[in-house]
């Protein structure tokens, strides 16, 4: 005969037992990865498919923002650094291929200190411009999926799907809702590895990329990177272009901040041009 404390213990093991049962996501294959990937292909808003060709932007960063600590040491070399940075002018070009081209005009630096500062300020923004314009095209020029007939797994965690495929020579391993939407996204090359933690908004033509955190490491720690990135849309031909981004986060164990504004931002179609 079991005595009444054991009988007690067992009853508590066996509850236990059966709530970490519960608490355990057991991955499912799923059978029809070709349906499920197709639909969530569609579920996107897609520049390519809405006809984008390029757009150009003039792109004014916030000074005042950018030189904010600077500011609190030195009003007044802080107010003379904006009166001349405001005369850099930057445009960028981006193109259905994905690349993004960052152009600006000439200034004649004083001394050799400032043309120092000025290339400085020009190898980071070309930097800043194009690592996001790297991440932005993989959710907003194509679907940020596999081919529907290339190689990959699915599986069904609990609420979640994980998809995993190899792209060139990266392993990308993304996770999303039962709706398509991509809450993570882990890519591992030889090179680095990156973790994207993407947002979306809803709209009539699919998710709308519009936020995200990211962490990249590279083989040397002093290039690891902490990202945080919000991202404004504004309607120009029909099309959804980027009206403002705000970065911050680290790089190297440096803290930034920055604040980009694109105005009179001209597209171009495929099959019209824009005035």
């Amino acid at each position: 005969m079991i005595k009444k404390s054991s009988a007690v213990r067992l009853c508590l093991l066996f509850l236990l037992f059966s709530c970490a049962l519960a608490g355990l996501s057991f991955a499912q294959v799923v059978a029809n990865k070709q349906q499920i990937i197709s639909q969530a292909r569609h579920g996107y808003y897609d520049l390519t498919k809405e006809g984008l060709s390029d757009f150009q932007c003039s792109v004014t960063p916030n000074w005042e923002a950018l030189l904010a600590e600077e500011r609190k040491n030195d009003a007044a070399g802080a107010d003379a650094a904006v009166k001349i940075l405001s005369q850099i002018h930057f445009t960028a070009k981006f193109g259905q291929d994905g690349k993004v081209q960052l152009t600006h005009n000439s200034l004649s630096p004083d001394n050799a200190q400032m043309a120092d500062a000025f290339k400085q300020i020009f190898t980071g923004m070309e930097q800043m411009t194009s690592g996001f314009f790297d991440t932005w095209k993989l959710f907003v020029l194509n679907p940020p999926f596999p081919a529907v007939d290339s190689e990959y797994q699915l599986e069904a965690h609990g609420p979640q799907y994980r998809l995993t495929y190899k792209e060139g020579d990266a392993d990308v391993v993304t996770t999303m809702s039962r709706d398509f939407a991509i809450t993570d996204m882990k890519v591992t090359t030889p090179e680095f590895d990156s973790v994207i933690q993407p947002k979306f908004t809803k709209t009539p033509k699919g998710f709308l990329f519009s936020a995200y955190d990211a962490t990249y490491r590279s083989r040397n720690p002093g290039e690891a990177t902490q990202l945080k990135v919000l991202i404004d849309y504004q309607e120009v031909d029909g099309l959804q272009i980027i009206q403002k981004l705000n970065l911050s986060g680290s790089y190297g164990g440096t803290p930034f901040a920055a604040e980009l504004a694109f105005s009179d931002c001209k597209v171009r179609k495929k099959t019209t041009a824009s005035k």
